[in-house]
């Protein structure tokens, strides 16, 4: 069980990796440089991978205290 305080602050979080998967995606779509590309788009599907993880794991049954 979470508390209303713990499960903001998990919100909170799944904000911020969606956030910065966005904007690294976006990033990598406007540069030249390919390695610098290739890093933003593997550090941008690592934010999507921990975002899906944490709302697969959040919409598994947790519930408020």
């Amino acid at each position: 069980m979470l508390t209303a305080k713990e499960l903001m602050h998990l919100e909170d979080f799944l904000s911020m990796e969606q956030c910065c998967g966005n904007l690294m995606n976006h990033f990598a779509s406007s540069m030249q440089d390919t390695q610098g590309k290739q890093l933003l788009q593997q550090i941008g599907q690592k934010s999507q991978q921990n975002f899906q993880t944490m709302k697969k794991h959040l919409g598994a049954g947790q519930t408020l205290q």
